[in-house]
């Protein structure tokens, strides 16, 4: 994901967003919290300031950054900071600074790899300081927790800390097995229970990895007009294998 710029340096849209990734698509009961404290960040006053939510990788943290992104009131910016470790210049130009400054919300996705980097966790420290005196929420997630993270400056540990903190959880087999269908059912794929138990048995579990398998059964499905079975998703499995470096 990289942040389209206008002129004079203005930041424009967040590259990288998945329009599935919505809101009122999120699954997970046990994450049910989580979604009601992202949905708070978007009423305006919000009765939250600075939210984090963390976890390992699939539970969803991604999903409901992108998906505040694409609810919110007004241009809502996500930024995956995994993928601006390189440097800050083009967020630290006054017009796209002042954007992120004034945004009704900003998503911040990974923030856990910023810690450590002095010029990262000052930036840090000052959109926090910023946003905070106009009242405007911040929403970051990261797979550890605040406490848990090598920050090196005193000033935005304290003010990380002071983020509400939720822990998200990774769903239960038959939660997954839900989450799946869903997912399936949103691209407009029927995928009935005993096929998306073969796909948990012979797949990763991880989501994303499960949503990008989705995406090739859908364009293969269409372009060969076929149902999801479960000899079809055997064969796709297969030439994914092999396919595969």
């Amino acid at each position: 994901m990289k942040p389209i710029m206008g002129s004079p340096g203005q930041l424009l849209l967040p590259l990288g967003l998945k329009t599935a990734c919505t809101l009122d698509a999120f699954c997970g009961a046990a994450n049910g919290a989580a979604l009601d404290a992202v949905r708070s960040l978007l009423d305006l006053p919000s009765p939250i300031f600075g939210l984090y939510l963390h976890g390992p990788a699939g539970v969803g943290k991604s999903h409901l950054l992108q998906g505040a992104a694409q609810t919110g009131p007004g241009w809502v910016p996500y930024l995956d900071c995994a993928e601006l470790r390189g440097g800050l210049e083009p967020l630290s130009l006054p017009d796209a600074y002042a954007t992120l400054v004034d945004a009704p919300l900003v998503c911040l996705d990974n923030v856990d790899t910023w810690a450590g980097g002095r010029e990262h966790e000052m930036f840090l420290y000052g959109l926090y300081n910023e946003r905070f005196q106009r009242g405007r929420p911040l929403l970051l997630a990261g797979r550890e927790a605040p406490r848990q993270l090598p920050w090196i400056l005193p000033d935005w540990s304290s003010r990380v800390m002071a983020c509400l903190q939720m822990p998200l959880q990774l769903p239960d087999d038959a939660e997954r097995l839900r989450i799946l269908q869903a997912m399936a059912l949103r691209r407009g794929l029927r995928m009935d229970q005993e096929v998306a138990r073969y796909v948990l048995r012979h797949h990763t579990r991880d989501m994303g990895a499960l949503d990008l398998l989705l995406e090739k059964l859908d364009a293969l499905s269409w372009a060969q007009q076929r149902q999801l079975t479960i000899p079809f998703v055997r064969h796709c499995l297969e030439t994914e294998a092999v396919c595969d470096p």
